[in-house]
């Protein structure tokens, strides 16, 4: 079983999304997976999450959360880039603001680690304890610690 410290590194934390939007919000989280050694193909892995078009899920508190995924063999490991937008931005999907974003690529020959990690986060994100304290994290570090803590007692 791949943890998410395995795919979801600090570096690929954004705790201060400028995006407006979804697609300029995984735009802006793909950005600096550029370059990574698990990407074969950066603009192949950019096309597919973007393409999906993933929608906006409402939680419990009210705000809304994206997990933006492809599945692709441009890439050749699960990756991940999480962000999140300080004053929420709107979605056709839902009725409050979007404050949590996450882009994962997988490759094609992962299906069910891809349904596991993707549940992962949205049973994580789903509960409002949780996802308040994520909304909260004052470090890429500690959002990273949060979800890897709640991953454990899963």
């Amino acid at each position: 079983m791949i943890s998410l410290s395995e795919i979801l590194l600090p570096e690929h934390i954004n705790l201060q999304l400028d995006a407006l939007d979804q697609t300029t919000a995984a735009e802006e989280l793909l950005f600096p997976l550029r370059g990574d050694i698990r990407i074969g193909n950066w603009d192949t892995l950019r096309a597919s999450i973007l393409e999906r078009n993933a929608p906006a899920v409402s939680t419990d508190d009210g705000f809304g959360i994206v997990i933006a995924h492809g599945r692709t063999n441009a890439v050749n490991s699960l990756v991940m880039a999480a962000g999140r937008s300080p004053n929420g931005f709107p979605s056709p999907d839902i009725q409050g603001s979007v404050r949590l974003v996450f882009v994962v690529g997988i490759p094609t020959a992962l299906n069910q680690e891809y349904l596991r990690v993707v549940g992962t986060i949205a049973r994580l994100c789903g509960k409002p304890e949780t996802l308040q304290k994520l909304l909260n994290a004052p470090s890429a570090r500690s959002f990273l610690d949060l979800l890897l803590g709640w991953e454990n007692k899963l």
